[in-house]
């Protein structure tokens, strides 16, 4: 782990796919070992190996909500972008504290829709649940311009203690015509 943060650290990101080749040749085992590489390929903008290599990691840790966010921006960077929302969609459904898939699931579905589609969408929520379409917007547009990490907080707040049925709905709304 030492030997890739410092890699990572230095942005040797050729050194870095090529140390975490080598680690996962010795441990194909070690979720750790796909994740560098996957961290390598996506700055080495290679999004279809980025994508494998963190799909590698999650079949051995399948809650591993980075790799997932990171799977989520390789699809996003790769022009995949109901994938990524999948894969953001995922984290939070495991972490609901993880506020960087928050973050990434609201950019992701503003780079899709653009700002008429994020209006519809919280139109929509706000028709079910007015509550839930105030947390969307601090989420999707607030925190994405100010980067307040307490808009965020708070947005999440609500999130987080959505039941199962508020935050399915939520995300069928989110992901109509994606």
């Amino acid at each position: 782990l030492a030997r890739s943060a410092d890699l990572e650290r230095h942005k040797d990101w050729q050194g870095l796919l090529n140390w975490a080749r080598q680690w996962a040749r010795i441990e194909p085992s070690n979720a750790t070992a796909w994740f560098a590489q996957g961290r390598a390929y996506s700055e080495m903008k290679r999004y279809p190996d980025a994508i494998e290599a963190y799909r590698r990691n999650l079949q051995i840790e399948p809650g591993d909500v980075y790799a997932l966010n990171n799977l989520g921006n390789a699809y996003r960077d790769g022009k995949r972008f109901r994938e990524a929302m999948t894969a953001y969609r995922d984290a939070v459904q495991i972490n609901p504290d993880y506020i960087p898939a928050w973050q990434n699931l609201g950019l992701t579905f503003y780079a899709l829709k653009g700002a008429a589609g994020v209006t519809l969408a919280i139109q929509q929520l706000r028709a079910s649940d007015p509550e839930l379409a105030e947390a969307w917007h601090k989420l999707a547009i607030e925190f994405s311009l100010s980067r307040d990490l307490r808009v965020a907080q708070k947005a999440i707040g609500v999130l987080r203690g959505l039941d199962a049925d508020k935050r399915r709905r939520m995300f069928e709304i989110l992901f109509v015509n994606v």
